[in-house]
């Protein structure tokens, strides 16, 4: 049998076994082996359990036009998220869509989740793949092409940024800052990636052309398969939804994605967010209830759980902490937050270096180089929470990355271990400058009135209320001499404020019908999942439910924002 008839006979089988809905089955059995999860038992244990408390409630479609609704095509989480998920299909349900569920390759325990929930649609990605194996010598040649990983990142192919894709998964899975295309070991790297890239951007379009959905619910796009299929959905006009945790448990940032804002972070606020935002009434009361906000969550260690940032982590006085640094207190203070730079380090900011690597270690030369200052380098805490859940065992990048490039440093230049139990919102008291690509923290100190210089453009820069660079010389300059840099007008101060209150109070969904409870310590990541609701009836009566199901079939809006008066009325209550 030549290759076009096996490939005939191939294609016919895998239509028979679809329309029989036994394909998914019969791939996930032998793909049982496949990458499996050092902590599969664990999550099997807790399945058990999910599924015999709630398995009652989720087996109800809640879809009034069974089968025939608009499509909703919704690619899988990772543990414990699809748990939180399975809320998001119910919202979708009741707004008439009929979700599509695509899981990866040795998902067997994701699809029994999905199955729990009713959904009737679960495909395997590999059954959109047009082979069983990755075009390496296609890969090979796109990659010879290029001279450098600024090139490669330019790379399009099939609807998909192939490039960036690449070597944005090539970076987490190596969790490291930086690859050489001139290193034969990253070089093998990354054409595997962009064979697997290239293979799933392919998929993409496949299984759009298939389903043709109407909307997409998607989760961490800026890797493979997902951000292939994201890129896919913008070129193909197709209505896209980012969703990831906020800044406490059980709340949601959602954005709606087209052509024109694809490469804004999913946090960020819309140009007509931040109109509302610049235009609504400010007063102390506001002020009070973003304060309650930031300082309440680190103070009971829900401040981004899902990352395990608040582990063993304690609000210390100002005196305690001076004298644990031991800061010079005739001098003034400045804290570099580096980003983890393999963690999504390619997208959504535009970094003014080549890599933040290169920031880093440009910004720590030049604090070596400063010395009528402290300079505090904070490695990020979430290094440790990530380690605990991913379970890997490699160092931190951003430490070795500092010890091959920079070694040992001078007195006036000191680490803050990601393992500190110092919480970071100890730091602001003692802090005269923030330094950050686009970090978070860089938005928690400005709206305190810290001066925030940022290396890039990306979550809350060029807003009017930090302090940003137009190039690298520019940003390295202002390094010299940061000392003298004033604080913030009161204007610029109320920018900041307002632009936190937007992220941090307005753009959260309140999760309430399906939660998530993170449990910390150094040695494990622990969670606990519920299902909020006791009847069929139930479902229908979810206020969190039917804002996001509105919101997502109804509304041209690019960000969910809770509305500005049921806002006002949380405030003055």
């Amino acid at each position: 049998m030549n290759g076009s008839n096996l490939r005939r006979l191939r294609h016919g089988l895998k239509l028979i076994l679809t329309h029989a809905g036994l394909l998914t089955k019969i791939q996930s059995f032998l793909t049982k082996k496949v990458r499996r999860d050092p902590l599969e038992a664990v999550h099997g244990q807790r399945f058990l359990q999910f599924k015999q408390q709630y398995g009652h409630v989720l087996r109800h479609r809640l879809n009034r036009n069974g089968q025939k609704g608009k499509i909703a095509l919704v690619s899988s989480p990772p543990f414990p998220e699809v748990e939180i998920e399975l809320g998001l299909i119910k919202a979708l349900e009741l707004a008439g869509f009929v979700p599509i569920v695509l899981i990866p390759r040795g998902g067997r325990l994701l699809y029994k989740y999905y199955r729990l929930a009713a959904v009737k649609n679960i495909f395997l990605w590999s059954e959109f793949l047009e082979s069983p194996h990755p075009d390496l010598a296609a890969a090979t040649a796109v990659v010879n092409r290029f001279q450098s990983i600024e090139q490669l990142l330019t790379f399009e192919y099939a609807g998909a940024r192939v490039g960036r894709l690449a070597v944005s998964s090539a970076l987490r899975r190596s969790k490291r800052g930086t690859l050489d295309l001139q290193s034969a070991q990253d070089r093998n790297i990354l054409i595997h990636s962009v064979a697997e890239s290239m293979a799933y951007a392919s998929a993409a379009q496949a299984l759009l052309r298939r389903f043709r959905p109407h909307l997409a619910i998607l989760l961490d796009v800026v890797y493979t398969p997902e951000g292939e299929l994201f890129d896919n959905c913008i070129v193909h006009g197709v209505d896209t939804i980012i969703w990831q945790g906020a800044h406490k448990s059980n709340s949601l940032m959602l954005k709606r994605y087209t052509s024109r804002n694809r490469g804004e972070h999913p946090c960020s606020l819309s140009s007509e967010s931040w109109r509302l935002v610049r235009d609504m009434h400010w007063n102390h009361t506001a002020r009070q209830r973003l304060h309650e906000e930031i300082h309440g969550n680190y103070a009971n260690g829900d401040w981004y759980s899902i990352a395990g940032t608040q582990f063993n982590k304690q609000l210390l006085e100002p005196a305690a902490v001076r004298a644990r640094l031991q800061l010079d207190p005739t001098r003034k203070t400045a804290f570099i937050f580096p980003n983890i730079p393999w963690d999504a380090s390619l997208f959504w900011v535009e970094c003014l270096f080549q890599t933040y690597d290169d920031w880093f270690i440009e910004t720590v030369r030049a604090a070596c180089a400063n010395d009528r200052l402290n300079w505090i380098i904070k490695i990020h805490p979430a290094n440790v929470g990530k380690r605990v859940r991913e379970g890997y065992q490699e160092g931190i990048a951003e430490l070795a990355t500092l010890q091959t490039r920079i070694g040992n440093l001078p007195p006036h230049v000191s680490i803050i271990a990601a393992e500190t139990d110092i919480s970071t919102y100890s730091l602001f008291p003692l802090m005269d400058y923030c330094l950050t690509v686009c970090g978070t923290v860089g938005l928690e100190a400005a709206r305190l009135g810290i001066p925030v210089l940022t290396g890039g453009r990306g979550l809350y820069s060029h807003k009017g209320f930090t302090i940003d660079s137009a190039s690298r010389e520019e940003y390295i300059g202002r390094l010299a001499h940061i000392q003298h840099i004033a604080r913030p007008s009161p204007e610029q101060h109320e920018l900041a404020e307002r632009f936190a209150y937007g992220i941090f109070v307005l753009r959260p969904l309140r999760i309430m019908t399906a939660t998530l409870e993170y449990h910390k310590s150094q040695e494990q990541f622990s969670t606990s999942g519920h299902i909020n609701i006791k009847n069929k009836e139930d479902w229908y009566k979810a206020n969190d439910l039917r804002a996001f199901a509105t919101w997502a079939s109804d509304s041209t809006q690019l960000d969910f924002l809770m509305p500005l008066a049921e806002c006002w009325n949380s405030v003055l209550s």
